[in-house]
């Protein structure tokens, strides 16, 4: 219950990843486990294991794949596309930063609560409140920060930046992914 999603499905047939995708693959699952744990602060009707599995999932999500995620924007696309960029996206890639700080200080709250859940699922009405307020912000800056992402600093990445430098972005993303054992952003 806590943790279905209904898969993202295209009839187009799948060309090869560019970066881009990837980072759009990023902000899918972002919108996912977000999704999840606004639904977990009101699990009302869960069963304790489906409130325990939602929260280590969102744990999972938000202190492992995420953190790359952040790496990707912030060490590989950001110093790239702030060389050539317009005066709008290096504004764009100013406040990803600052999102980015505001996100990492909701997560660092959020965190405890959902290792809380996981092992005991029982609190979750004792931490159902914090948690709610905590993913609620957590939603609000998620969307206007995915949408500034998705729409003025990704659409940039394949206007400005020649094709190696794409490819140097892609290959570092894999690369994190590889020595973060394999996980998404």
């Amino acid at each position: 219950m806590l943790n279905q999603i209904a898969p993202l499905t295209s009839l187009q047939p799948k060309s090869p990843e560019d970066a881009v995708d990837l980072l759009v693959g990023c902000h899918q699952r972002i919108r996912h486990f977000t999704g999840v744990a606004v639904k977990l602060a009101h699990a009302q009707g869960a069963t304790t294991e489906e409130i325990a599995q939602a929260a280590a999932g969102a744990y999972r999500y938000y202190s492992v794949s995420l953190p790359l995620h952040e790496a990707d924007e912030d060490q590989t696309l950001q110093p790239r596309l702030r060389a050539v960029a317009d005066e709008q996206v290096r504004h764009a890639l100013l406040a990803m930063g600052d999102q980015h700080q505001a996100i990492d200080e909701l997560i660092e709250r959020l965190l405890p609560l959902l290792v809380l859940v996981t092992n005991n699922p029982d609190t979750l009405p004792e931490v159902g409140g914090e948690m709610c307020s905590i993913t609620k912000a957590l939603e609000e800056i998620f969307c206007a920060h995915l949408q500034m992402e998705e729409e003025i600093i990704f659409p940039a990445i394949r206007l400005v930046l020649p094709e190696s430098a794409r490819a140097d972005i892609l290959r570092e993303m894999q690369e994190r992914r590889k020595q973060g054992s394999g996980t998404r952003g």
